[in-house]
């Protein structure tokens, strides 16, 4: 193998690393935030026990 496609396979795989990290936190975001509505909707106060 070349040292030029040696240098170029990093390149390549850290942008599939940085979509798929990106894609993992927005999913999590996500899956909170419904949550929290389908908790609202239903009148569970998580704030509760805070006081």
């Amino acid at each position: 193998m070349s040292m030029i496609s040696l240098a170029a396979m990093p390149a390549v795989v850290e942008p599939r690393f940085a979509e798929s990290s990106f894609k993992t936190i927005l999913l999590f975001c996500c899956t909170g935030l419904v949550a929290s509505f389908g908790l609202m909707a239903h009148g569970i106060d998580l704030a509760a026990g805070l006081m």
